[in-house]
């Protein structure tokens, strides 16, 4: 799955599993909101698997 991600946007994730990013620890239980580069982010380090789904809000 590819995703089209925005920098500046601002997108409700959906995770797949944990992920843990810097000091902050993200869990799947429910939607996060999230900047574009924090997104692209978690996605560069854990591959695109890691998103249920990424929405623009």
């Amino acid at each position: 799955m590819a995703f089209q991600i925005d920098p500046e946007k601002t997108y409700t994730v959906k995770l797949t599993r944990p992920v843990k990013l810097g000091p902050f620890s993200y869990r799947p239980l429910n939607e996060i909101d999230m900047r574009g580069k924090v997104v692209r982010a978690v996605i560069e380090q854990e591959g695109d698997e890691v998103l249920e789904y990424a929405r623009e809000v």
